[in-house]
Order: C-alpha cells, then structure tokens, then sequence
C-alpha cells in the first residue's frame, strides 16, 4: 500500500474521530429545539461544557492533514465550495459565541444554538455529499455557485449526518442524565434512530442513481460488509436503548461514525473529486498528492499527534465521567 493511500485512510479516520467525539456536541445542541425546560437544557449543556472544545481538534486535524498531504486538493475544494467553507467557519465561531454569551439571555441564545448546531453537520454532509457524487469542474474550474452544492443527493447526506449526530447526541444525553430528562433522550433517541437509517438507506439508494462510480466500490465484498456491520450496529443499539443500557448504546453509536466515514472513504477510493460535466475528468489522490518524501516524513509525525490527542481526550473524559445533575453547572 502507496503512502496516498495511507494518508486517505488516515484522513478518514481523523473525520470519523471528529464526527465520533464532535457529534454528540452537536446533536445535544440540536435537540434544544426540542427541549421546553429550561433546566433540562442546562443540564444538557453542562454533560458537553468540560469536552466540547477539545472535541472539535479533531477537526482541525483533518483540515490540516488534507492541505498538507493534498495541496492541490485544498486548492480545488476552496475554490469550490468558498463559500460553504465560510460559511461553515462562521457558524463554528458562532457555536463557540453561544457557549460563552448564553447567561445573558437564555431563550434566545439557545435558540441560535440550536440552529448552529443543526447547521454544521448539514453544511459539513453537504460538502462530503457534492465529493461523493461528484462537481460540475473541468481543467477550466467550477461552473456552478453556492446553490449548485445543494442538490437532492448533497442534501440527502446532508441530513444523514444531521440526524447520525441528532441520535448520537441524545445517545450521550441519556449516558449522562438521569429521571425524566433520560427518559426524554431514550425517547429522542428511538426517533432520530429511525430517521438516521431512513436516510442511510436514502444514501445508499441515491448512490446507485447519482454515483454510479462509487456504487460500484459499495458492491464490492469489502462494502457490503461493511453496509452489514453499520446496520447490525445499528440495530443493536436500538435494542440497547429500548433496555436502558445506555452507555454501551453509546459507545455503539460512536463507533458508527468511524465504521460510516471509512465506508464513504472506501466508496470515493481512488478519486478524491469526479466531474458531473466530463466523465473523463478525475481527480485521484495519486495525482494530487505532496511528494512521497513529504508523505512519508510526516505520517510518523501525524500519528504520534493522533495518539497524543486520543490519550488526552479520553483522560479528559474519566476526569468528568459520571452523570450530570441539575446542581452542577459550568455555563
């Protein structure tokens, strides 16, 4: 296996990681539009306060392995989606706003909360979508506009994220509560549950229609295999929710998000960008690769950092382990 490869795996697994830890931040954020307590709220913010900026360097990581292991990538994504990606930017700066000026008024910064975070995984499965079906892009750039980026299939993966995290948050919500508001996640939970595999089997319908290319890796043994484990996981978790076991549930829908990135990864291998205008148009991770020197020196380097960040987080995590009660507070 060539160093491109490696490092498209690896970015796989540092947007999965991000989607894992990063996801439930977003999902409890989005269920205030559906919380009326404003106590329950309170709780619920404070099970993410100790983590949620330590989730998203995940984030940060991924980004910053994409421009330096592809450059020419980077290039063309900015060039192609600028907008969303600025858009996408503002609305992370806007989350963290939320966090710190929400004591002035509640009512209306939880409000913007929760569209903020209902925003950042649409915009973000939006941006992933418009690669998996692939860019109205030539040797002469994009012929298109923000709007462009928003057709039906985007938009599908679009909300198959949006409702992954919604589920993982709620997940996470009866991991850390307790009373009536955990009963109120396992009930959100079963909902967003059933929402998450509608659109997943909406993503894989939509695949053989609008990318047949990437269809084509999905019916491989590899990705029906692991079409299998993400459903069978899926299903456990719901029996595991259904029981109130609700840790394990948890963890079950973190390992989703590196299991449903990785396969996504494994459907667009080995094009990073195909054009909607000219089949011939490809953009491999090969032919927008730094050097194989650069590849090479800083993979050890990337991975100690992975490591560095994983033992940090998790430490972080049996630090504030346990539940949340309405006493304890941090915003």
């Amino acid at each position: 296996m060539d160093y491109a490869t490696v490092w498209f795996y690896f970015s796989a697994f540092l947007l999965g990681m991000y989607l894992a830890f990063d996801g439930f931040d977003l999902g409890i954020g989005t269920l205030f539009a559906f919380i009326k307590e404003q106590k329950d709220r309170d709780v619920l913010l404070n099970t993410i306060a100790p983590v949620w900026d330590g989730n998203e360097v995940w984030f940060i990581t991924w980004g910053a392995g994409l421009f330096a292991m592809w450059p020419a990538l980077y290039a063309t994504l900015f060039s192609t989606f600028y907008l969303a990606v600025w858009l996408l930017a503002f609305l992370f700066i806007f989350r963290a706003v939320g966090f710190e000026f929400r004591n002035r008024n509640k009512a209306l910064w939880d409000k913007l909360f929760a569209l903020v975070s209902a925003l950042i995984p649409l915009f973000l499965g939006v941006i992933v979508g418009n690669l998996v079906m692939g860019i109205p892009i030539d040797a002469k750039g994009f012929h298109g506009s923000l709007l462009t980026l928003f057709r039906p299939y985007p938009l599908i993966i679009g909300l198959f994220v949006l409702f992954a995290v919604t589920w993982h948050g709620a997940n996470w919500g009866a991991y850390k509560t307790t009373g009536k508001l955990q009963e109120k996640m396992r009930r959100y939970s079963v909902a967003f549950w059933i929402l998450t595999v509608v659109f997943l089997l909406l993503t894989v319908i939509g695949m053989k229609i609008w990318a047949p290319l990437r269809f084509e890796r999905l019916m491989t043994p590899l990705g029906l295999g692991l079409t299998l484990v993400i459903l069978v996981a899926a299903l456990v978790d719901l029996y595991l929710v259904k029981k109130g076991i609700d840790r394990l549930a948890f963890y079950i829908s973190w390992l989703a998000f590196p299991l449903v990135v990785g396969l996504i990864y494994y459907t667009m291998y080995p094009y990073w960008v195909i054009s909607t205008t000219d089949p011939k148009f490809k953009l491999s991770i090969h032919a927008l690769a730094a050097s194989p020197l650069t590849l090479q020196a800083v993979l050890g380097v990337s991975v100690l950092l992975a490591v560095i960040i994983m033992a940090y987080t998790l430490y972080i995590y049996k630090m504030f382990g346990g539940k949340v009660t309405e006493a304890e507070g941090y915003y």
